[in-house]
């Protein structure tokens, strides 16, 4: 049994190579174990401190011992063994590199903590938007440092120059421009949107055909919900390049209803008429202002015209969106019109068409009907 364990695989004997899987294991488990401590032990200690600091260090920095404590037993489970020089630095240099990338994301762990726990909440508390907008971008503009930084030295430790890695780069530069100007447009469009801040997450805008409420604005694109409630992404480019109409900042809705009375209609009733039309719609709640006027005089009508400004939605009302309070508001306008109408007897004006009989020659030359 023992000349089992003795038989030689890659330069090492089995027993050798059992050994350094045990040692695997055994950190893995001790790792486990440290987990199960700090969950059980630590995390309960913390909870009784007034500040809720130490208990998102503990939380985040967890996961990252764990695999802190595995990589080391990988690392010494392999220096058990007798492998070759170049085998070795190979080892070494992944070792160095994934401790690096280990770093990386334990900072970006505690940074996640602490936005969600004391950035976003010190924003909701100021009067501006600006930083409501910015701090996302912020987030993700850490991360990719950090990132981009952890890589970096990685390579380095590694001993590649990375001088020369970003000389390479720069001579790769004009393709890699070319083949990202969609990306830098974007970019630019976001810088746009912040610097000029034609409109504040949260309003309605129309900008390129697409008419929503703006949920999140990113570096690259923005998120709009539409009063369907799909979601667009919208490629923050457009915002370079197309007309933006924010929907919110007017101070109500812009309305118009026509109505085409018949031609009997003597002027004193048209004047009557719109005197009671703007009684009865501006005894409407959600309406700031009406003014019916006699818009046409036209050849088979006359032509009365109700301007009216609806009061700006708010998601408060008794209304899904918008759109919904525009048509009940509407409809209310136009009943109260007709009833109007009914009351001083004043009729529509109606479509006629006219009717003739086609005049047809037969092949004898005589009309026929």
């Amino acid at each position: 049994m023992l000349g089992f364990f003795d038989t030689i695989y890659y330069g090492n004997t089995l027993g050798q190579w059992l050994i350094a899987l045990l040692l695997i294991v055994l950190f893995f488990i001790i790792g486990k174990v440290v987990y199960w401590v700090s969950n059980r032990w630590i995390k309960s200690l913390t909870s009784k401190t007034q500040t809720q600091i130490d208990d998102l260090i503990i939380d985040m920095i967890e996961e990252p011992i764990v695999v802190l404590i595995t990589l080391i037993g990988i690392r010494y489970s392999l220096a058990t063994l007798h492998i070759s020089d170049i085998l070795v630095r190979w080892i070494d240099t992944i070792f160095q590199f994934g401790m690096t990338l280990l770093v990386a994301w334990l900072l970006i762990r505690l940074y996640d903590a602490f936005h969600t726990e004391y950035f976003v909440k010190l924003v909701e508390k100021t009067e501006t938007d600006l930083d409501d907008q910015l701090l996302p971008i912020m987030r993700t503009g850490l991360k990719f440092t950090v990132i981009s930084l952890a890589i970096l030295i990685g390579l380095n430790n590694a001993g590649y120059n990375v001088g020369a890695i970003l000389a390479g780069l720069g001579i790769g530069g004009l393709a890699i421009a070319l083949a990202s100007q969609d990306t830098v447009a974007n970019l630019f469009g976001g810088i746009i949107v912040f610097l000029h801040r034609p409109f504040k997450t949260g309003d309605r805008i129309n900008v390129a055909g697409v008419e929503g409420y703006i949920r999140e604005v990113g570096l690259r694109s923005s998120l709009v919900e539409t009063v369907h409630g799909e979601k667009i992404l919208l490629p923050n480019k457009v915002f370079g390049s197309e007309a933006i109409s924010n929907l919110d900042v007017a101070i109500y809705y812009y309305q118009a209803e026509i109505f085409h009375i018949h031609r009997n209609t003597t002027l004193d009733q048209i004047a009557a008429v719109l005197s009671i039309l703007k009684e009865t719609v501006d005894q409407n709640e959600h309406i700031v202002w009406s003014e019916p006027v006699l818009a046409t005089v036209g050849e088979y009508s006359f032509d009365i015209q109700i301007d009216y400004g609806v009061k700006m939605w708010q998601p408060e009302q008794p209304f899904a969106h918008h759109l919904h309070k525009l048509g009940v508001v509407k409809s209310q306008v136009n009943q109260a019109a007709l009833k109007v109408f009914e009351n001083r007897a004043i009729k529509l004006s109606l479509p006629v068409m006219l009717f003739s009989d086609q005049m047809a020659m037969s092949d004898n030359g005589a009309f026929a009907r």
